[in-house]
């Protein structure tokens, strides 16, 4: 009896296992998770991102390599990256113009100071590679000097002269300034920060946060200081990768090895140097920022093209006698002289006013001793040419 029922038991497992089905595929079509063409693109375009951050990330890397700088990458980079090779394009393309008057002369300095040489690009968010540059709060210069700053490191200004706006001295200046600030913090991207935002300013978040890491104290910087520093890596990058975003330089106009200097025993102006040596007026004054006014006082230190001091040197004696003549207004460079008949009514101020000259030179030109005028009178007036007043 117990075999019969073993027996049906068995069979009846047998029958209930051949009439069930193990097929493990879904009956429900509509249970089936497929990926939509959206879901596709969309990871598509993440993938894309990621691989295309990979490469800034990269190159960066490979700067970093090169330098002490700490040329790290991460998003707040990358968004002035997108900026200098987006909007801002043609700023680059200036830049990569200008810089081959100046990067020479900082580089060289950078290296007898044994700095790193990354700085050079500091002038480009400082100044946009501008001399004359001046900053609301009155920094001014290539590297934007305030005056009591520059005052400490050296750089003197009056009223003929700022040496703040002077590349060579500014430089100078700049390279001790960097020391001061790397033997305070130690870092250069706190040396940045601290370029920027002041060393005093920047020790009192470094206590107040605990930290010597700039990244720890970004969030609680200000915030021209807190991008201060990204933007210097940005520039750094765009500056060594400008071909690959198609960004090509405009026209080169001048070259630091194409330049020399030359002291200037007399002084002078502008007008009477692009006379005498046949210089565009603009060229001279981009060559030579620092000089207020136009006017070149006694023993300065003029940088001028090679070959023009050159021609300089060789007919010394005559340069000279020509830069009297034109003092003594024996030789007219844009200007003519007029004689002019006094009429009732007129009083210095009056004729002064009326040929755009002062009561001084009125008085000089004429060997005036007294303002009185009898009608009459001729008076001596070096009025200046249209092609000056444009």
């Amino acid at each position: 009896m117990r075999v019969l029922l073993f027996t049906l038991f068995f069979l009846c497992v047998n029958y209930l296992l051949a009439n069930t089905t193990l097929d493990t595929t879904f009956t429900h079509t509509d249970s089936v998770i497929k990926p939509t063409e959206d879901t596709i693109n969309k990871n598509l375009i993440n993938k894309n991102q990621h691989d295309t951050l990979n490469i800034f990330a990269k190159r960066l890397q490979l700067l970093n390599e090169q330098t002490p700088m700490g040329l790290d990458y991460n998003l707040e980079i990358q968004r002035y990256i997108d900026n200098y090779k987006g909007r801002n394009k043609a700023l680059i393309s200036r830049m990569l113009s200008i810089k081959h008057l100046y990067f020479p002369l900082f580089e060289r300095e950078l290296d007898k100071f044994k700095l790193p040489l990354e700085l050079k690009h500091l002038a480009i968010v400082e100044s946009a590679l501008q001399p004359k540059a001046k900053s609301q709060s009155g920094a001014t210069g290539l590297w934007q000097f305030m005056y009591l700053t520059g005052k400490q490191y050296g750089l003197n200004v009056t009223s003929y002269v700022d040496d703040r706006q002077d590349p060579y001295k500014s430089t100078i200046a700049a390279c001790n300034y960097f020391l001061d600030l790397y033997e305070m913090f130690g870092d250069w991207n706190l040396v940045l920060a601290a370029y920027n935002g002041g060393p005093g300013y920047l020790q009192r978040k470094i206590n107040e946060v605990g930290s010597y890491n700039f990244w720890d104290l970004h969030p609680h910087l200000k915030e021209e200081t807190r991008n201060y520093v990204p933007k210097f890596i940005a520039t750094n990058y765009i500056m060594s990768f400008y071909q690959e975003h198609g960004i090509t330089a405009d026209s080169i106009r001048q070259t630091f090895y194409e330049i020399d200097t030359i002291t200037i025993l007399e002084q002078t102006n502008v007008s009477t140097l692009s006379a005498m040596l046949c210089l565009d007026e603009f060229l001279i004054r981009d060559l030579n920022p620092s000089f207020k006014e136009d006017v070149m006082p006694k023993n300065a230190n003029l940088f001028l093209p090679k070959s023009a001091v050159t021609d300089f040197l060789l007919n010394e004696t005559s340069s000279y006698i020509f830069i009297n003549a034109v003092e003594k207004k024996e030789v007219l460079i844009n200007e003519e002289r007029l004689i002019y008949s006094v009429k009732k009514g007129d009083y210095l101020g009056k004729i002064a006013n009326e040929f755009d000259v002062s009561v001084f030179q009125l008085k000089t030109w004429n060997n005036l001793n007294t303002s009185l005028l009898n009608i009459g009178d001729k008076l001596i007036i070096y009025v200046k040419t249209l092609e000056k007043i444009q």
